[in-house]
């Protein structure tokens, strides 16, 4: 599918009408969320370590390291806030995707009793009596998304 030309609303939202920020915060969490940037990261702390360990002269951050702490802590706040708008935002097109699904869940509820009607006929009490039992259904699942 073309970009750009989501049908369901949930991803309409998701990825057709995303903020710049929103954008940013999805490359963010798609870079830290790889399997590439850890095997990266771990390439680049064990030259790190190894150089600080091995170096006789010019050890820029001698053990325990305490820069590549720093280094750590510093990614770590921004990376953090930034995950979690990722996940708001997943969480709305969850939110989103459960409405439309209810929509339908109503929808296809109001065919299969009118064919049930089609096939059986108004006389048949079936239709009358499975009417609130499923619209019941469908008020209680509402309140639970």
């Amino acid at each position: 599918m073309n970009p750009g030309h989501h049908v369901h609303p949930a991803n309409r939202r998701r990825h057709d009408q995303r903020t710049n920020g929103e954008m940013l915060a999805d490359k963010v969490t798609g870079v830290f969320g790889s399997w590439r940037f850890i095997s990266i990261q771990t390439v680049i702390v064990a030259i790190w370590i190894g150089i600080n360990l091995l170096a006789v002269a010019n050890r820029w951050d001698p053990y325990p390291f305490i820069l590549l702490n720093l280094v750590f802590s510093t990614q770590a706040a921004y990376a953090a806030p930034l995950i979690l708008l990722s996940q708001n935002r997943q969480a709305d097109t969850d939110r989103l995707e459960a409405e439309h699904d209810y929509r339908v869940n109503q929808i296809a509820l109001q065919y299969l009793i009118a064919w049930h009607r089609d096939q059986h006929g108004e006389a048949c009490q079936c239709v009358h009596d499975a009417r609130p039992i499923a619209e019941n259904t469908l008020a209680e699942l509402g309140h639970t998304t």
